[in-house]
């Protein structure tokens, strides 16, 4: 783990404290984040960033958090980095004030929707090209190509046939929706990419603080923004959105909800398989759920 010695003469920043976020960072190969502060009291956020992210794929993520920042968003802006330490990239960026709602109401989801409107008229037009190693998520060629779903239904098959096969079973299922419902022609924008509650921050007086975890914005749909928000669960997001938005969403984006929610557990699938052989072991209980839930969807 970076020192705060060691942090100070990497980023040149005068680090005098640093604390964890969450427990369990130390040892994932997904996100990390630290708490650090200088010598003169200024708050920021250390981050680890995923394996798989690359410099190239972070220089297109601050290129988007410089837009909204200039645009007064408050989200976590590049401070320094990245560098590489460790085999890992890190980065040292913006502390966002407040945090989420502990449990949203209705009208709360309703805001949510609206704040993504105005995210999305922000973002509407700035053209940066495709996210180097992301593909939008109805690639799911590409996608599986790029986290070897291939070696992970190996891998599961010599663990559990079972789930192997109603894997592959589910991925067929979504390759198809996405044919049958013309799911990559929906027209594309820069999307947040994970737009759920715990990425809002609000400050005490119930204020919007920021919003954080631009880890996956790319181009994609905005119907499939919306599955990765859990419309499914949060459908005051729409009127919000709809109420809020220059743009608001077409009769084929409100129709793309229903298969996509497919693809999502197509995908979640593949990011089980892909972890699991990371940690040498596969949360089969979290697989049975997603295998079920792709099933039952329509």
């Amino acid at each position: 783990m970076l020192s705060p010695t060691l942090i100070s003469s990497t980023f040149d920043l005068d680090i005098n404290r640093i604390e964890p976020t969450r427990a369990g960072d130390d040892s994932s190969p997904g996100n990390g984040n630290w708490h650090v502060w200088t010598s003169a009291g200024d708050h920021h956020i250390l981050r680890r960033h995923h394996v798989l992210h690359t410099g190239d794929s972070l220089a297109y993520e601050t290129k988007v958090l410089d837009h909204l920042t200039d645009r007064g968003w408050c989200v976590p802006q590049r401070i320094a980095g990245p560098i590489q330490y460790d085999g890992r990239l890190w980065s040292v960026t913006r502390f966002v004030p407040g945090g989420p709602h502990s449990a949203e109401t209705a009208d709360q989801r309703t805001e949510r929707g609206s704040v993504l409107a105005r995210l999305h008229d922000e973002l509407r037009g700035l053209d940066l090209g495709t996210r180097p190693t992301f593909y939008e998520a109805c690639d799911l060629g590409g996608m599986g190509s790029f986290q070897g779903w291939d070696a992970g239904l190996a891998a599961m098959q010599s663990v559990r046939p079972d789930l192997a096969d109603r894997s592959e079973e589910l991925m067929d299922r979504a390759k198809r929706l996405v044919v049958e419902h013309k799911l990559r022609e929906l027209p594309k924008t820069i999307v947040h990419g994970d737009f759920a509650e715990w990425n809002l921050h609000f400050t005490a007086d119930g204020k919007l603080g920021g919003v954080i975890d631009f880890d996956l914005c790319h181009p994609d749909s905005r119907a499939w923004e919306f599955t990765i928000a859990r419309v499914y669960r949060s459908p005051e997001l729409v009127t919000g959105y709809q109420r809020t938005s220059a743009l608001p969403l077409s009769d084929s984006e409100l129709a793309a909800f229903g298969p996509l929610q497919v693809v999502l557990r197509a995908l979640s699938v593949m990011a089980a398989l892909w972890d699991g052989r990371q940690r040498g072991s596969f949360d089969e209980v979290y697989l049975e759920r997603q295998l079920t839930l792709g099933q039952v969807l329509t």
